[in-house]
């Protein structure tokens, strides 16, 4: 039985521009191309203006949720157990310990200036494409020790 992984995680703006992404699987650059594409022609067709609305799209095996928040798109692709339902909710997972770290909702200059603090949330949540926590406190715990020099 295919238990599954989490394949990437992705923040870019509205526009289309990368602010992040983690491959957790081992895609060449043209297949990278291909998933960046993939994520940009679903958001593009739909309308982001309201935030926090989730939406989903297959992407060949896989398929992958992305939410819209202030001037940025959370990307996040997987497969096996990682179904639609559980995608979206790693989503929020990620976008409401952001809020909270960061003291208002994630912006792209925000983000860009706490890069710090982001790269640390994703690998507090997400571990070698397998979730590792979604507990709140217990996230916000990992990052507050593994930042000190914040």
């Amino acid at each position: 039985m295919d238990v599954g992984r989490l394949h990437c995680f992705v923040v870019a703006t509205k526009g289309g521009d990368v602010l992040y992404e983690r491959f957790f699987d081992r895609f060449t650059e043209l297949e990278k191309a291909e998933i960046r594409a993939a994520f940009s022609a679903a958001s593009s067709n739909v309308r982001l203006q309201y935030d926090d609305q989730d939406f989903i799209a297959p992407y060949k095996t896989a398929r992958f949720a992305f939410i819209p928040s202030v001037d940025t798109v959370f990307y996040l692709m997987g497969s096996g157990e990682y179904d639609e339902l559980g995608l979206v909710e790693i989503l929020r997972v990620i976008i409401s310990v952001l809020k909270d770290v960061l003291g208002k909702a994630p912006s792209s200059a925000l983000l860009l200036d706490k890069y710090a603090r982001l790269c640390l949330l994703v690998d507090e949540v997400i571990n070698e494409g397998l979730l590792e926590a979604v507990d709140k406190e217990a996230i916000k715990k990992g990052i507050k020790g593994k930042a000190p020099w914040e």
